[in-house]
C-alpha cells in the first residue's frame, strides 16, 4: 500500500502528459487536413522560414514557447492561422497550446476575456469567475460580457482565453481535444461579431471628425 501511495502521483502525472500529447497529435493531424483544402498551406517551423507570430501582440508570453505545426489559409472572408506551440515544463512535461488568429481589422478597438491560467501571467485573478473581462470600459465590460451568452458560448467551446487588439482577434488554448480543426474555426468565427460589438460598446461612441 505504501508503494502505492509514493507511485500513485507519478501516475498520474504520467497520463496527463500522455493524453496530452494525444491531444496535440490529433492536432497536428487535424491541421495536415486543413493545409490540403485549396488556398490553405503550412507554416514553417523548421527555421526555413518565417513563423507566425502574429498572436505575440495579444498575448506576449507565447513568445518564450516553441513553434509546432502551424497552417494559413480563407475562412469566408477572412484570413485565420491556426498554431500548436509548446514548451518544456520540468525535466520530462511538455505543454501544449493552440493558437487560433483571425486577421480582422478593429478600427482601435481593444478587448481581453483571460482565462485564469492566461490572468495568472499578467499577475492577475479571476476571482473565481470563468473569465476576467478587460476593456476600455472595465466596469461596462463586465457588466455586458456577464449579461451576454459569450461566457457560456466560449466554454461550450473548450473556454479560451479571448484578446481583439489592432488588426486580428485571438484565441489561445491550452491543448483541446480537437478532431475537426474547420468545425472548431467556424465556431469561433461565429463568435466574432458579438465579441467586437463586446470591444465597441465598451470604447464608447467616436468622436466627431471636422469637416471642411
Amino acid at each position: 500500500m505504501f508503494s502505492v501511495i509514493l507511485l500513485a502521483p507519478f501516475v498520474v502525472g504520467g497520463t496527463l502528459a500522455a493524453r496530452t500529447a494525444r491531444r496535440a497529435n490529433r492536432a497536428d493531424r487535424a491541421m495536415r487536413v486543413l493545409a490540403q483544402r485549396p488556398g490553405w498551406s503550412r507554416l514553417s517551423s523548421d527555421g526555413q522560414g518565417p513563423p507566425r507570430t502574429g498572436y505575440a501582440g495579444h498575448f506576449p508570453w507565447l513568445l518564450r514557447t516553441h513553434h509546432g505545426t502551424g497552417v494559413t489559409g480563407p475562412l469566408g472572408d477572412l484570413r485565420v492561422g491556426v498554431t500548436r506551440l509548446w514548451e518544456p515544463v520540468g525535466r520530462r512535461d511538455v505543454r501544449h497550446w493552440l493558437v487560433v488568429s483571425f486577421d480582422l481589422p478593429l478600427d482601435g478597438l481593444f478587448l481581453r476575456l483571460e482565462r485564469d491560467w492566461s490572468a495568472a501571467e499578467l499577475n492577475l485573478r479571476c476571482e473565481g469567475l470563468p473569465y476576467l473581462p478587460m476593456g476600455k470600459d472595465q466596469a461596462g465590460t463586465v457588466e455586458r460580457f456577464y449579461s451576454s451568452d459569450l461566457p457560456e458560448r466560449l466554454m461550450r467551446f473548450a473556454a479560451p482565453a479571448v484578446s481583439l487588439y489592432k488588426d486580428g482577434v485571438c484565441f489561445v488554448y491550452p491543448m483541446p481535444d480537437v478532431v475537426a480543426m474547420g468545425t472548431l474555426l467556424k465556431e469561433l468565427a461565429a463568435l466574432l461579431p458579438d465579441l467586437t460589438a463586446l470591444a465597441r460598446a465598451a470604447s464608447g461612441p467616436k468622436e466627431p471628425q471636422d469637416t471642411p
